[in-house]
């Protein structure tokens, strides 16, 4: 079950991706080399279907354990985990899990969202909207010409159908909740396995009429 939402993500994240890098090559608009001003927020906000990938990942390198404890000695507050303050590696930033990171990542700065009075505006981010302001004012008069932008409410929406009684919470919970689901379901899956071997060796056993004794074959 958890493979089916984590490939409908993944197929989501791909459209995202694609998205955002025709929005940033039509506008010329980009991140600042080496900043991470946002991965620094206390205030970012993840569903756990989107970090099922990332906990797949990390149950693979065997690092799933370390990063739940992690999780939970940050009592699920303050910034991501996975934030790296080194300085970042080229083209991934300070996150230490770039290509498994959940749509707000992706889109943030680069997608239209709706104001109060229904109009789309750029999501910007105030590093963007202070050291290039020509190039954030362009975007802004781009989007409300009609060019193509992803939405942020329409990708949150699209992963929100695909398991709808998912929340959003801290990303750090979150994070925790993914690991904890992805885990279950490892445990699920090995039990059910285990369960149909017993089941089949048992009905071997009784399929050997006038013998003694099972013979019982390696699955």
């Amino acid at each position: 079950m958890e493979n089916k939402f984590i490939n409908k993500v993944l197929s989501i994240y791909s459209e995202i991706d694609v998205q955002v890098e025709a929005f940033r090559s039509a506008v010329k608009l980009h991140c600042l080399p080496g900043c991470g001003i946002c991965c620094t927020s206390t205030k970012v906000d993840a569903n756990v279907i989107e970090l099922l990938p990332l906990a797949r990942e990390l149950f693979h390198r065997g690092e799933a354990e370390f990063w739940m404890e992690r999780a939970q000695a940050t009592r699920y507050e303050g910034i991501c985990i996975f934030y790296d303050p080194k300085p970042p590696r080229m083209g991934i930033g300070h996150c230490r899990f770039y290509a498994w990171r959940p749509s707000v990542c992706r889109l943030f700065g680069f997608s239209k969202v709706k104001d109060k009075t229904g109009k789309p505006r750029l999501a910007v981010c105030i590093v963007q909207k202070n050291i290039m302001p020509y190039v954030v004012e362009n975007a802004e008069k781009s989007i409300s010409h009609g060019i193509p932008a992803p939405g942020l409410t329409n990708f949150f929406l699209q992963i929100m159908g695909i398991d709808p009684s998912g929340r959003l919470m801290p990303i750090n919970r979150a994070i925790y909740m993914a690991l904890e689901k992805y885990g279950l379901e490892i445990q699920m899956t090995a039990s059910i396995n285990q369960h149909n071997i017993i089941e089949t060796n048992s009905a071997y056993c009784v399929g050997l009429e006038g013998s003694s004794q099972c013979i019982i074959t390696q699955i």
